[in-house]
């Protein structure tokens, strides 16, 4: 007689495995998950079927992983708003996950502190009126690839006192 129970070595457990040995590595989101699984030929039910484990168990949360991951991008590598808004919808987290990420973001570090950082980084012991026009726009260039708003730039330089206007 032939058992009829699932098979536990299936392809949808080993989905499962295979998530669970990239989520033992780092944190990553839903969607990673799911490009990763595919990319490694399983079949998208078996990957929806893992995925759904995953998160029902809370091992695969979405919400955390933007919390932590914009975190991150924000008191790490100070990034500005724009630039930890781009690098959440990369990695696939939903708009109304990335807002809420992005409001603690701001609540624990606001841009303009994080944009105040970089700029000392950057200048060093300098001041910004000691800096040539050239370098000013080669800064103010730097920060809006950071993912700061040019008008959060502006005024950071009035503040320095090294905005002119050109």
């Amino acid at each position: 007689m032939k058992d009829m129970r699932p098979n536990p070595s299936g392809k949808k457990e080993k989905a499962e495995e295979a998530a669970l040995r990239l989520l033992g590595r780092r944190d990553h989101s839903q969607e990673e998950i799911r490009r990763k699984l595919k990319a490694r030929g399983f079949a998208a039910t078996e990957i929806e079927e893992a995925l759904r484990k995953l998160t029902s168990r809370r091992v695969l949360d979405d919400d955390r992983y933007a919390q932590r991951f914009a975190l991150y991008l924000a008191e790490e590598k100070l990034f500005g708003p724009q630039r930890i808004h781009q690098k959440l919808f990369q990695k696939g987290i939903p708009a109304d996950l990335t807002q809420e990420a992005m409001a603690r973001v701001e609540e624990s570090l606001p841009a303009g502190e994080r944009l105040c950082r970089v700029l000392r980084m950057k200048l060093k012991a300098r001041c910004l009126e000691q800096v040539l026009p050239r370098e000013r726009r080669k800064l103010a260039n730097y920060l809006r690839q950071r993912g700061f708003l040019w008008e959060e730039i502006g005024e950071a330089f009035r503040e320095a006192g090294g905005f002119t206007g050109e």
